[in-house]
């Protein structure tokens, strides 16, 4: 399959279709979406939810089976890559690729580090073999000491032994970028907190640079609440321009945002994202024009669950008549936005599923921050639930 699933000659998109966004799912599956995305319409109790969780784990209590039949199954592929095979195959089969994304979240040591990029490599190797997949995520966390990212962020200087951790950082990062150009795969690096950005987005660059030669093989992502995002986004474009690479541009709205602002209050710095979300939504439609007007230096992917946005490049690309529409993707988090990915799909979109992976206890933390980020945006529940519930009266459920 590759980096080409067939793709049918684009048409306009619909949202709207709700046969068409529930193909892929059985009455049960459709109910346990709905009961999930009820309970997660609740911040209260998904906060309490997520505590209780943690502890339960840490004390050994036997609630991984519990896990595993609910939140787990609707947002994970599964706790090996062997068995996330399943989800892929099924997306496949309706023209959405698989983002493999390997749900271990930041590490603190060297082995764990080494772990990373070991199954991320061995991902690599599985997906030139057997053309199910053709991208991939990494979080720079996951293979690198985050203290060292916000030294390097606040331009502190480093020890000798932390530079020597840091040369190791950048050494599996480029083994991972290097195996995944040979195989003529797409990796997607994850951004994260603003206070160790910096020197990740240096990261990233110094991959475009190396291997995005003819085509973006290293996407570098880009949290759009972020207020100096747009700047960044133009100078990348450029400096990639001026180096003769192509900019992988992965934007998204953003991730952590009460801990942004939580963290300039504390802190007493100003807040590096906006607090209105009409000013993030607008950010995000600007990086979007400006992606669309340097598609011979960039390849974009948005990557999000708002509508509107997705809406507003597919009639962009239409309008615009875009012959080489395949170097623009569409990506949503698997249990989620499925009227958006499927329906992207059906009209001939590049279109995407991240698809997180791992051990149940592993993935905890990101099944919580997905459920946490659910919540807090504005709508998404309620939008979730209408229609789900629309497709179970539309299948007399």
């Amino acid at each position: 399959m590759n980096n080409s699933i067939a793709q049918k000659t684009t048409r306009s998109f619909d949202a709207t279709n709700m046969q068409v966004a529930f193909s892929t799912k059985t009455d049960s599956e459709l109910k346990l979406a709905n009961f999930l995305f009820t309970m997660m319409g609740k911040p209260a109790l998904v906060k309490v939810g997520g505590v209780a969780t943690n502890m339960a784990l840490k004390l050994g209590l036997p609630i991984k089976g519990l896990i595993r039949k609910t939140i787990y199954k609707h947002f994970c592929g599964g706790e090996t890559v062997h068995e996330a095979q399943t989800i892929v195959a099924r997306l496949a089969a309706v023209k959405v690729h698989t983002v493999l994304d390997y749900a271990a979240e930041a590490q603190t040591d060297e082995a764990g580090f080494d772990m990373v990029r070991d199954e991320i490599l061995s991902n690599i190797m599985l997906a030139n073999r057997m053309k199910s997949f053709s991208y991939l995520s990494i979080k720079l966390t996951g293979i690198g000491h985050k203290d060292i990212f916000q030294k390097l962020h606040e331009n502190k200087p480093l020890t000798e032994q932390e530079i020597q951790a840091y040369e190791r950082t950048e050494n599996r990062l480029d083994a991972v970028c290097k195996a995944v150009a040979a195989a003529n795969l797409t990796l997607y690096i994850d951004a994260e907190e603003s206070w160790m950005q910096d020197p990740m987005d240096e990261l990233a660059e110094k991959m475009m640079f190396a291997y995005n030669t003819s085509r973006a093989v290293i996407f570098n992502t880009l949290q759009m609440y972020r207020v100096d995002r747009v700047a960044y986004l133009k100078g990348c474009i450029e400096r990639c321009k001026n180096a003769g690479v192509i900019a992988g541009i992965k934007i998204v709205r953003g991730a952590y945002l009460e801990k942004e602002q939580e963290r300039a209050r504390t802190y007493n710095y100003s807040c590096p994202v906006f607090t209105v979300k009409e000013d993030t939504d607008a950010s995000f439609n600007q990086a979007i024009d400006i992606c669309l007007d340097n598609l011979d230096y960039a390849e974009l992917c948005a990557a999000t669950h708002n509508e509107f946005s997705t809406t507003y490049l597919t009639r962009r690309i239409l309008k615009d008549e875009i012959e080489n529409h395949q170097h623009i993707h569409f990506s949503q988090l698997y249990g989620m936005s499925d009227n958006l990915t499927f329906n992207l799909a059906d009209a001939g979109f590049n279109a995407s599923k991240y698809l997180p992976y791992g051990d149940v206890a592993t993935a905890v933390p990101y099944l919580i921050r997905r459920a946490e980020e659910n919540t807090s945006i504005a709508g998404q529940m309620s939008r979730e639930l209408e229609m789900l519930q629309g497709e179970l009266k539309r299948r007399k459920l």
